[in-house]
């Protein structure tokens, strides 16, 4: 991962026994636009599975000053293509990575 304006970061995740995609390759491509220290980050992504694009993203990270320490704003827009997972399959992976973020600045 690159953490800069103009940064990329690439992962890659091989699907399991038991999955729609058994044993092909899901590929995450991302590009960092805006970060301005303790505000805003602003990223895109491209996702395609197998080499095929399935998905184009942006994702909006704000960080807001509340009572309680910092309050965050996450805005995604997405155009799901053929072979997509959909929105759901999306929101759920975000939500379970919000919930684990949470828990773990809980500690």
């Amino acid at each position: 991962m690159d953490f800069r304006v103009g940064g990329m970061e690439r992962a890659q995740y091989r699907f399991n026994e038991g999955t729609p995609f058994k044993g092909a390759t899901l590929t995450n491509d991302g590009s960092y636009h805006d970060i301005v220290p303790n505000q805003r980050i602003v990223v895109s992504s491209r996702m395609a599975i197998g080499g095929k694009n399935i998905s184009v993203s942006l994702a909006t990270f704000e960080f807001l000053p509340s009572e309680k320490g910092t309050e965050l704003i996450f805005t995604y827009q997405s155009a799901f293509l053929e072979g997509a997972d959909g929105p759901e399959m999306r929101q759920n992976g975000w939500r379970t990575l919000f919930d684990r973020l949470s828990e773990e600045l809980g500690r």
